[in-house]
């Protein structure tokens, strides 16, 4: 008897603590909407103030989240395989309010807007999971977007 095999990002999302608990359907939904692309070391993924347009989950490589009005304008979040970012600004509809650059070499998992969008609202468990995120980011100043 064969066993069925996942797609290989399939399983890359499993590994994703917020995605974790969905099935197999909606992970390869997530896959068919998405595209990988891949950042050069110091390459900007985006920038402050640009629209927000996408959740970003990071396959490989590690990504710095930048705030130019923290101490020195530096780094305030880094973010490795298996994490997300991007979602914050989606969320409050506003746009990106810190950049993120690639450490190095980062192959990220780009899920639009719309499609989170839709996946949120046909997952009222993972909604709450981001609603919570946001809540928990809102009082600080140390939040990614």
């Amino acid at each position: 008897m064969s066993r069925r095999v996942s797609h290989s990002l399939v399983q890359a999302l499993r590994v994703v603590p917020a995605f974790a608990a969905l099935d197999e359907q909606t992970l390869v939904r997530i896959v068919g909407a998405s595209a990988n692309l891949v950042w050069s070391a110091g390459s900007v993924v985006f920038e402050a103030g640009s629209p927000s347009d996408a959740l970003y989950i990071v396959l490989s490589g590690e990504v710095a989240i930048c705030d130019a009005e923290a101490d020195g304008g530096g780094e305030i979040a880094r973010t490795k395989p298996g994490d997300f970012f991007g979602e914050l600004s989606i969320l409050l509809y506003t746009t990106h309010s810190k950049t993120a650059r690639a450490v190095d070499e980062v192959e990220l998992m780009v899920l639009p807007k719309e499609s989170f969008q839709e996946l949120l609202s046909s997952n009222p468990e993972l909604g709450e999971h981001f609603r919570r995120k946001v809540a928990e980011r809102m009082p600080t100043t140390g939040s990614r977007s």
